[in-house]
């Protein structure tokens, strides 16, 4: 597998995820505003409003994972001398807003994982 070709099928993955974080999140808020209109007991609207602010909570958890993935497919293209912009991707934060892991992967264990991703295959 080339390094084109492992950027392609991550971006594929990253504006797959992006179009699901779109309709999930529309999807929610639409349930939100169906609940409000309707009729019953305060209790059981709250447990709704929790689930739904649950589901926001991972939602924007795997947007912090896309945004991951973002970072490893510039980061192959930087030091592969690839143009990115052809992928139509953003370019990397170095820090993801949110992210309270002290597992930050510096730039050399990210090309060291690259290398062994190559090798299992």
């Amino acid at each position: 597998m080339t390094y084109e070709d492992l950027i392609k099928d991550l971006c594929d993955v990253i504006k797959e995820s992006e179009n699901n974080a779109v309709s999930i999140y529309e999807n929610l808020e639409n349930v939100e505003n169906l609940i409000s209109e309707l009729d019953i007991p305060l209790h059981k609207a709250r447990k709704v409003q929790e689930l739904i602010s649950n589901s926001f909570g991972l939602l924007q958890h795997q947007d912090l994972h896309r945004q991951k993935i973002e970072r490893v497919v510039n980061h192959v293209c930087e030091t592969n001398n690839i143009d990115s912009s052809e992928y139509n991707i953003a370019s990397s934060a170095k820090h993801i807003s949110g992210n309270e892991s002290c597992d930050v992967v510096s730039d050399d264990e990210l090309e060291a994982l690259i290398k062994s991703m190559q090798t299992a295959n």
